[in-house]
């Protein structure tokens, strides 16, 4: 073992910090591999038209129970 102590390197509050961070994510960006316009095109579609399936079907969902429901109230009172 070593006798040395490792002392903990101190980050530099200055504007070559700020300028590291940015070059960081900058050269993090570069990594993103951004979808096509078709592929975006086709995934937005498919998400909206999967929305308004769900959403029909849970105002169908509503309806029938609603439907139940005031006739159970009408049948009980």
């Amino acid at each position: 073992m070593s006798d040395k102590k490792k002392t903990p390197s101190v980050v530099d509050s200055g504007t070559g910090a700020a300028k590291g961070l940015f070059q960081t994510y900058r050269s993090e960006f570069r990594k993103i591999v951004w979808p096509s316009r078709e592929t975006l095109i086709k995934h937005t579609v498919t998400v909206i038209a999967v929305s308004l399936i769900f959403g029909a079907y849970i105002a169908l969902m509503d309806g029938i129970f609603g439907a139940i429901f005031r006739a159970f109230v009408d049948f009980v009172l």
